[in-house]
């Protein structure tokens, strides 16, 4: 006998970005600009890659991406979603590389193109982040780009 939808528990979310494809937005808005967001969604731009997108940066040493997909990441969240409570947009926040959508060079309303980043459910994010120390060249360039 099927499971009864009303006695199924309801989770935080409604859309589980988790169950999609990887790299399934690389190319879905080919021709359009990303207005908004629905739900708990965030979309994030790596903050903690080189400019290739080929390492991840931590503390002058130099990881490639595909060595750990689980590994931790830096973003900061360019559009949320309005279900989003903790992490609002310009914030930076730690979430693993390996529970989202990756993204490549889509057009995003407000902001132009944004050549890397993830779809993250808010759920899936560890902590909100902030830079602390100003001589470190991520956090310096990050703290420069906040201030913009």
């Amino acid at each position: 006998m099927p499971a009864d939808i009303d006695i199924l528990p309801t989770t935080k979310s409604v859309i589980d970005l988790s169950a999609l494809p990887k790299n399934s937005f690389g190319s879905a808005l080919y021709g359009f600009k990303l207005k908004a967001l629905m739900d708990d969604i965030m979309l994030v731009k790596y903050e903690d890659e080189t400019d290739d997108g080929q390492l991840i940066k931590r503390k002058g040493l130099f990881v490639p991406v595909n060595t750990d997909t689980k590994a931790w990441r830096i973003g900061r969240v360019i559009l949320a979603g309005p279900n989003t409570k903790a992490a609002k947009v310009g914030m930076f926040v730690m979430f693993p590389n390996n529970l989202g959508i990756p993204i490549a060079n889509i057009e995003v309303d407000g902001y132009g193109t944004l050549k890397t980043g993830i779809f993250l459910n808010e759920e899936r994010i560890f902590g909100v982040a902030d830079t602390y120390n100003i001589n470190e060249s991520v956090a310096k360039h990050n703290k420069d780009l906040a201030t913009k």
